[in-house]
């Protein structure tokens, strides 16, 4: 009897004991295939790298962009790559999850019955006062059963010391699969974080993908795959940065006048380029012809034209995306055309690779009927250039309040 006791106590504690803990790590992801993409990516970043220190010809522009488009392409392989291997990663997690939820479960069990065996045996002994041994010994019926008793009642002691460290034992095991439960829950959410990101940047290289193929047929239907076609149009858009800039510094000691905003200041042509007439209008940050004097300026200081242009439906025919009438502007600032057509606008578009060497077009191009007339679009004074270069270009410098100045140029 005394040892199917024993057996019945110790069997739950046996079972207790049975190794719970899993592994803490997960298995590491398979690198082979993104390591190997990379390394491509790498030797493609290099390569564009050199190609945009050669000369600009249309091989080298189209190799250029061939390069970029490829590059491209490797990245977005390796994006899938990773995300298949994050995906894999949290199906993982959640299975080890799940595995230490059910552990974590059967733990819990464990203490909970644990401390009822233990709760239970504390109370009988106490009723049965077989904790005190003076009583046991003078209650006994003869020296043998006393003995036999507090034997008996120092074994089941023991055993129940026993009980309490293995229940110390199970609950450090619990707090431990609490704890790896906890670490493997943040890891899941670092890899749902990761496979956004990922999602995000597979988006954005297919996006630049598309846009890089139609720089390509662009570059080659507007150059009609012609060497001399391709410098024409690269000499025209630097012949007008050099007017721009060059026209600032030579009217350095010259007398400006006032303009009133909605004032006539010129008209729409193509003085000093020949991509036919339109009007290119910039705004920037400077006060004084000084300020712009030197040939850092055009690039520096430029303002968005459209924040500072009242709101108004224009139509938009860039070239870039589809055609059509659209509603921009964000300021009070009068337009300096009345109903344009916005041919390029602000910022990286689908013509700055082509142009300005991978600069932004720090301005808006519009253009409207022949001989439209161009205002002023705010108050302040203007210097006017009419061939102040002797090359034929002619444009205006306004400078505003605020150290605002705004670029008209192309008029006749």
């Amino acid at each position: 009897m005394f040892g199917k006791k024993i057996l019945f106590w110790a069997l739950p504690v046996i079972l207790i004991l049975i190794p719970l803990v899993i592994t803490l790590g997960q298995d590491p992801i398979v690198k082979e295939d993104v390591d190997e993409l990379e390394e491509k990516i790498e030797k493609y970043e290099k390569k564009i790298s050199e190609l945009q220190g050669r000369a600009k010809t249309l091989a080298n522009e189209i190799e250029y962009i061939d390069n970029q488009i490829s590059l491209t392409e490797l990245r977005i392989q390796n994006s899938i790559a990773k995300i298949n291997k994050t995906e894999e990663a949290i199906r993982k997690l959640a299975g080890d999850i799940e595995d230490l939820k059910e552990r974590i479960a059967k733990l819990e069990k464990s203490i909970d019955h644990q401390e009822d065996v233990l709760a239970a045996r504390m109370r009988e002994r106490y009723k049965s006062g077989e904790d005190n041994p003076i009583l046991v010994i003078f209650g006994s019926g003869s020296l043998d059963a006393a003995v036999q008793k507090v034997e008996y009642l120092n074994a089941m002691a023991r055993y129940d010391n026993k009980l309490l460290v293995e229940m110390s034992n199970t609950k450090d095991r619990y707090d431990m699969q609490k704890n790896l439960f906890e670490q493997k829950k943040e890891e899941e959410e670092k890899l749902k974080i990761q496979l956004l990101n990922e999602k995000a940047n597979l988006d954005t290289y297919k996006g630049n993908l598309v846009s890089q193929e139609e720089e390509k047929e662009r570059l080659l239907e507007i150059t009609q795959n012609d060497e001399e076609k391709y410098q024409k149009l690269l000499e025209e858009a630097q012949r007008e940065l050099y007017q721009i800039i060059g026209a600032a510094s030579a009217l350095v000691n010259t007398k400006s006048r006032e303009v009133k905003q909605g004032e006539l200041i010129g008209i729409q042509g193509n003085t000093g380029y020949s991509f036919g007439a339109h009007l290119h209008f910039g705004v920037y940050r400077y006060s004084s012809l000084k300020e712009i004097s030197g040939w850092n300026w055009y690039y520096s200081n430029y303002v968005d034209p459209l924040k500072m242009l009242e709101s108004k439906t224009v139509y938009w025919n860039t070239g870039c995306e589809s055609a059509g009438n659209k509603k921009v502007g964000k300021g009070d600032w009068e337009w300096p055309m009345s109903n344009p057509t916005i041919s390029q606008g602000f910022g990286v578009t689908c013509w700055s690779p082509i142009y300005y060497g991978g600069k932004v077009h720090p301005a808006i191009d519009m253009y409207g009927p022949a001989n439209s007339p161009v205002y002023a679009v705010e108050s302040g004074d203007a210097y006017f250039c009419r061939n102040c270069l002797g090359d034929g270009g002619n444009g205006v410098f306004i400078f505003h309040d605020d150290n605002y100045m705004t670029v008209y140029w192309h008029l006749k």
